[in-house]
């Protein structure tokens, strides 16, 4: 008994650790590099999906999503913000968004993304850096009323050189922002539910 229980503990860590190394997906499109999901995090998470392209996500007013949309991740998307241009926070469907990324240069750095709602939504991360931009894809993100996230960024794509770019430009794009009820909303709710039912109970009784 004494040898089995470390034994089966071992083989529950070494479990863990597989999974926990094997969560990390390789990115797909040009010039990948080592690019994976785990190159962007937020709140801890690694990115669900990542695609390295040609495409300046911040060309033209309203940026250019073409570069992972709709392959591979689908149509909706729209241009919350400009990381080099734009202030945050920014207004999205009536919630604001605060966000942030640092530094600007070099290869790797952190952002900030939280909003002033409790939401679920879909988030991509845009990167452009030399002549190649990776998009990094948060789905169906949880983001608590006015608790900003912190995360990571890190350029690990080839320019056309063959070459580790730094970082030149980026951008957020939303998709499917929908209200979360707080806690204590269903709580009213089920108490709401419970009143209802003993009124029900109570009229069959009579």
């Amino acid at each position: 008994m004494t040898i089995r229980l470390p034994l089966a503990a071992a083989a529950l860590a070494a479990a863990s650790l597989f999974a926990t190394a094997a969560s990390a997906a390789p990115c797909t499109g040009v010039s990948l590099g080592t690019s994976a999901t785990g190159d962007f995090t937020l709140g801890g998470a690694d990115s669900d999906a990542c695609v390295i392209s040609t495409v300046n996500p911040d060309q033209g007013p309203n940026g250019n999503p073409s570069g992972f949309s709709p392959d591979p991740f689908g149509t909706g998307w729209t241009l919350l913000a400009k990381v080099n241009s734009d202030s945050s926070p920014t207004v999205f469907d009536g919630v604001s968004f605060s966000w942030s990324l640092g530094p600007q240069s070099g290869k790797t750095g952190t952002w900030t993304f939280g909003a002033d709602q409790t939401v679920k939504v879909d988030l991509v991360v845009a990167m452009h850096a030399s002549n190649r931009s990776g998009a990094f894809l948060f789905d169906d993100l949880i983001l608590s009323a006015n608790d900003i996230q912190n995360g990571t960024w890190n350029i690990a794509w080839l320019n056309n050189g063959g070459q580790v770019p730094d970082y030149s430009n980026s951008s957020f794009w939303l998709r499917d922002v929908t209200a979360v009820p707080e806690p204590e909303t269903y709580a009213m709710m089920l108490a709401g539910l419970g009143v209802l039912g003993l009124i029900a109970h109570r009229r069959r009784k009579a």
